[in-house]
């Protein structure tokens, strides 16, 4: 046989070879993906309790569709944060141990950094092993290992847990009195309070930027504060929400003093608040001749 020949069953072999291997590879049963944390799902969770190192215990409860802060404030709560507590509850236990036989002073696991009770499930987070940084959790008589893509939207300040949604989804205004304006709604259309005059189009468009408004951060605010005033009346509240302005070059703050809540805008975003847009901005440059 020449070499040709020897090179040609050679090759044959090899390819045989591999064919093999792929073809058992296709047929091993996937491995299991690791169980979770705890079997509750996202609809079973009705209760948060956050006990993080850096400030007082926070309750959250889920209302409807939407979930709100009622300890040590009532607020709504920011979703981001809710999801990351949802999320280290449904998280995947990458190995398990009986804390018996885990060093809980080296894991962390003595003064945890935060204490996350979902539902009537507590977790205990500790600290991270050092070759991946997955994160020690102890649940009853176990500790875990974790993937952690959660725990630091927790640990902020309280106000990191309230949503910088000025007001609740779907809100229906029926009032706004700004400084130096005055908006209501008669027979369902926005008009100016002291004048039939206005454009409908530049009104709807203020009432949508109040509907939508988002902060940049919300912070803590305790005391009389001075500024300008802000009134807000809801369709389905018979009692006004107020903010308190206040404006710098840098910042316009809409406190909630009833929460001692801050709300903190860019001054080119908060303007859009505070006054009716252009025609022009909200027709896009067509106006009637």
């Amino acid at each position: 046989m020449n070499s040709r020949n020897l090179l040609n069953l050679a090759l044959a072999a090899v390819v045989f070879a591999l064919g093999t291997l792929i073809w058992f590879s296709q047929q091993a049963p996937p491995a299991p993906e690791p169980e979770r944390l705890t079997t509750l799902t996202e609809a079973d969770i009705t209760r948060i309790e956050i006990r993080p190192a850096r400030h007082a215990d926070v309750v959250l409860e889920r209302r409807g569709s939407e979930w709100w802060l009622v300890k040590p404030l009532t607020a709504r709560a920011d979703m981001a944060r809710v999801d990351a507590a949802i999320g280290l509850a449904r998280a995947r236990s990458l190995a398990g141990y009986a804390t018996s036989a885990m060093d809980v002073q080296q894991a962390g696991l003595v003064s945890p950094d935060l204490v996350l009770r979902v539902n009537d499930v507590t977790l205990e987070l500790g600290g991270t092993e050092p070759l991946r940084g997955q994160r020690f959790v102890r649940l009853g008589d176990r500790v875990h290992l974790i993937v952690d893509r959660y725990s630091y939207l927790l640990q902020g300040g309280l106000a990191s847990l309230v949503s910088p949604q000025l007001l609740p989804t779907g809100a229906r205004l029926q009032e706004i009195v700004l400084p130096g304006l005055h908006l209501l709604q008669r027979n369902g259309l926005w008009q100016l309070a002291d004048s039939e005059a206005g454009s409908a189009d530049a009104l709807q468009a203020l009432v949508d930027e109040w509907r939508h408004a988002h902060a940049l951060r919300v912070s803590r605010r305790d005391g009389d504060e001075d500024g300008e005033t802000i009134t807000l009346r809801l369709a389905a509240d018979a009692s006004p929400v107020y903010f308190i302005l206040q404006r710098d070059e840098d910042e316009v703050l809409f406190i909630r003093p009833d929460l001692g809540l801050a709300y903190h805008f860019l001054p080119a975003v908060a303007e859009r608040l505070l006054a009716l847009p252009s025609v022009e901005s909200v027709t896009g440059g067509d106006t009637d001749a």
